[in-house]
């Protein structure tokens, strides 16, 4: 029968150390212990391995090849336990093991959600979280359905009574075709021009949502990726109202035009809002999250456009 042997971490952790460190007594001195604690746990492992890990024959210990070959595979160890005690710790706090959260693009810059999520992995590095592209309503119903814990969305003038909301920033919307389109060549576009050409939509499958345009085309075509929808708008197949913070890019490159018409004559105002079912209790990093993506939204909506 094949025998088995078990290792402390604390002899794991008196390895790297030497190792790392290039003696006994730097290691001691680094991990807090006396260094024939630390010579104790290292002749263990060698004891317990059946390995010498350590020349000694030197006036300092150094690895041997059994060592060297051992060390990335303890570092590992030594980070999975880490791990798993941080995780513990957490749990035992109340701390979530998983989030997910529901992102419509057209509702939050994405450079400003990364930032919030930088900040809330250094914060909640143990939390799993699980980020899903949701255009159009979907978002809202994805909460619904208890399959997001949060999402971000455009607002609403009336949340179901079992949703909790925060208004945190706003976007607008831009009424644009490519530079090739025969939009793009007139002074002024009315709503009858816009009835007489193809119009685009990101919207989730079945889920026209609530934006200004509903009406003002019979020709719609609708699209789940904003890739997809600036491409098309690129190749002059259309005109849209798309997030200015999509489309800026593209107007500062020349490759569309914000069409200007007699019943439109500033960007078409949104607010952002991000919500949660209220009889889903969102745990601290869930809270945090909220926060962070809420003050850095409206830190971006205080500046000056």
């Amino acid at each position: 029968m094949e025998s088995r042997f078990f290792i402390a971490p604390e002899q794991l952790e008196a390895f790297e150390a030497a190792a790392r460190s290039g003696s006994f007594s730097a290691a001691a001195r680094a991990l807090g212990k006396a260094q024939s604690t630390i010579s104790g746990l290292i002749s263990n492992l060698e004891i317990d391995t059946g390995l010498a890990l350590f020349d000694r024959s030197g006036r300092e210990p150094k690895l041997t090849a059994q060592g060297r070959s051992l060390l990335q595979d303890v570092r590992a160890l030594l980070n999975s336990y880490s791990r798993f005690e941080a995780k513990s710790r957490s749990l035992n706090a109340g701390l979530e093991e998983s989030l997910t959260l529901a992102i419509d693009e057209s509702a939050i810059d994405l450079p400003q959600l990364v930032r919030g999520l930088e900040n809330f992995y250094a914060r909640f590095a143990t939390v799993t979280l699980n980020l899903l592209h949701a255009s159009g309503d979907s978002a809202a119903r994805l909460v619904r359905e208890g399959k997001a814990d949060i999402g971000i969305v455009l607002s609403q003038s009336d949340y179901p009574e079992d949703f909790d909301f925060r208004g945190a920033g706003n976007c607008s919307f831009v009424l644009v075709a490519g530079v090739q389109h025969p939009l793009a060549q007139q002074e002024i576009v009315s709503s009858q021009d816009l009835h007489d050409h193809l119009h685009l939509r990101v919207s989730a499958a079945g889920e026209q949502g609530s934006l200004p345009e509903n009406d003002l085309s019979d020709r719609i075509w609708y699209l789940e990726s904003y890739a997809l929808f600036m491409s098309l708008l690129n190749a002059g197949l259309g005109w849209a109202f798309a997030p200015l913070h999509i489309a800026r890019p593209h107007i500062d490159a020349g490759s569309i035009r914000v069409l200007p018409t007699d019943f439109q004559l500033t960007p078409y105002p949104y607010c952002t809002d991000l919500i949660w079912l209220r009889r889903r209790t969102l745990g601290p990093a869930g809270q945090s999250l909220i926060d962070q993506i809420s003050q850095l939204l409206a830190a971006a909506a205080a500046q000056p456009a």
